[in-house]
């Protein structure tokens, strides 16, 4: 039980941070094919096991809004005080997932080289036309209550939920490139103020969520069913690309600066070869 709803706190917190996908901190804590199985599982007609797939992704979802809103603060005070370091212990975190992924999820599977150039290239792509990664405050001006911004909000809530589970692809990296992503970070910075004009917001936000999950897994379970080879080699081109393309190239980079980020890289890299070991 632990484990899951730790895994839903990572989860919960790489979908705060635009170019992280919850679903690489699935494939690191070793939750991915279950949280898969147990999706597909839930709307099953026939499944013995509907109960514990339940029990299952609660656990998963009570971590994973534990991670969106109890660290939307802390992740914005260490982007703003140490945006290079965080950035790299994130990286030393999907770059250490990628033997994991290869000896997990891919294994007795061989490389199908097109579907790994694809899903490079699809992360490489949003990288390209997304807008300034800059840190941003958190803006506590929000817009009225209408029908336009609760549809909005399900859309948003669509794109969170249906990227969560897919590793390689950030749902925040994605609501940048929509123009969307600072109103959805200010919702949940902002949620313990308890104000109805962020919390009716943040409700459409999981409807949408739930719609998210729902499709992305039916869509993720039909490809390993399917075509299991060139899925998750796709998977592994969205799990490397993103390793690059969250390299910080137009940081000043001094001579502190260079041994913390090293640091912080191999701290993220201890921690995933450490779950590595526990799973073992």
């Amino acid at each position: 039980m632990i484990k899951n709803v730790i895994g839903g706190i990572a989860v919960g917190i790489a979908n705060v941070i635009p170019g992280v996908s919850g679903g690489t901190m699935m494939v690191i804590l070793g939750i991915f094919n279950r949280t898969m199985e147990a999706i597909s599982g839930v709307f099953k007609k026939h499944n013995d096991q509907r109960k514990e797939d339940i029990i299952f992704l609660a656990q998963v979802l009570i971590g994973a809004a534990v991670g969106l809103v109890g660290f939307a603060k802390v992740l914005e005070f260490l982007f703003n005080t140490y945006p290079t370091q965080t950035i790299y212990w994130f990286i030393g975190l999907v770059v250490f997932s990628i033997p994991l992924f290869m000896k997990g999820e891919m294994k007795g599977s061989k490389i199908h080289v097109v579907a790994l150039i694809a899903g490079m290239a699809c992360v490489l792509a949003l990288e390209f036309f997304s807008p300034d990664q800059g840190i941003v405050d958190v803006n506590p001006t929000f817009p009225d209550l209408t029908i336009g911004l609760f549809v909005t909000m399900v859309i948003v809530g669509i794109i969170g939920g249906g990227t969560m589970l897919m590793p390689g692809i950030s749902g925040s990296l994605v609501l940048l490139i929509i123009g969307k992503y600072y109103l959805f970070k200010s919702y949940l910075a902002h949620v313990t103020s308890f104000q109805l004009n962020i919390l009716i917001p943040l409700v459409f936000v999981a409807i949408g969520m739930a719609i998210g999950i729902v499709l992305s897994a039916k869509i993720c379970d039909y490809f390993i069913k399917t075509n299991k080879r060139a899925f998750l080699s796709f998977i592994l081109g969205l799990i490397c690309a993103s390793s690059v393309v969250l390299i910080p190239f137009d940081a000043v980079y001094t001579l502190p600066l260079v041994i913390s980020s090293i640091i912080c890289f191999c701290c993220g890299g201890l921690i995933v070869v450490g779950l590595g070991m526990m799973k073992k």
